[in-house]
């Protein structure tokens, strides 16, 4: 199978420490953010692996060039500049193309999920991509039916919104993807994937896959990070 590792960004919010290197090789505990999502796609049997590069990176690719993981790496190369999380993947189509569906994985994200379990609900399904979502406290939120089809989206600090609302929840970073959805992707180059989503969830299915009881952290803030190296 084949996965995709979101780690092109700035990481702004754990500067100053990203002022000097990217945010997917800092380290917790003696592994890096990048290696731990690695190391979660092999242990998934996920043998192609495209990482989409940005800042710092040379870093990330003389990281990958002294390590053999012992799958087959691909870089996305984004260096003239950053496309969004949709842009990302439609950018790195040349190497996500298939027959087959496929993850994407944020970088800072730490988590217990299964990704096959993604999978097995896809396979009963027709959805065109199954996102992971959770309980938790934030302010943007995915709305779901009964069925936990995707209906909208809100924000509940402004009150903005978008599509209908349901059962609310907070998406995790982590997603199976099928090759169609390429062919609904807008022309522009940036562009947001859940803007997306909520778009073609208004004549195809989006599914949420509830992994609340699992363990789950985005290291992308200071405090969380300093979390993340007393837990893990």
């Amino acid at each position: 199978m084949k996965g995709m590792i979101l780690a092109a960004g700035k990481g702004t919010r754990l500067q100053p420490m990203t002022e000097i290197m990217p945010k997917a090789l800092i380290d917790i505990n003696g592994t890096n953010l990048l290696k731990r999502a690695i190391l979660k796609f092999k242990r998934a049997d996920i043998d192609d692996i495209i990482i989409n590069v940005h800042h710092f990176a040379d870093q990330i690719e003389q990281f990958l060039h002294e390590h053999d993981f012992g799958v087959n790496i691909y870089i996305s190369d984004e260096r003239d500049y950053l496309r969004g999380t949709g842009g990302a993947i439609k950018h790195a189509r040349p190497y996500l193309d298939g027959d087959e569906p496929f993850f994407v994985y944020n970088v800072d994200v730490i988590s217990n999920i299964n990704l096959m379990d993604l999978l097995y609900l896809d396979q009963m399904s027709t959805a065109l991509a199954v996102i992971a979502v959770r309980k938790r406290d934030t302010a943007r939120q995915l709305c779901f039916n009964d069925y936990q089809h995707l209906l909208g989206w809100k924000n509940v600090e402004t009150g903005e919104s978008k599509g209908l609302e349901g059962h609310c929840y907070a998406f995790s970073g982590i997603q199976l993807i099928h090759p169609e959805f390429f062919n609904m992707m807008p022309k522009k180059d940036s562009f947001s994937i859940i803007d997306l989503y909520l778009d073609i969830a208004k004549q195809h299915t989006i599914l949420a896959y509830d992994h609340s009881d699992g363990e789950w952290m985005d290291v992308g803030t200071p405090e969380r990070l300093k979390k993340a190296v007393s837990l893990y």
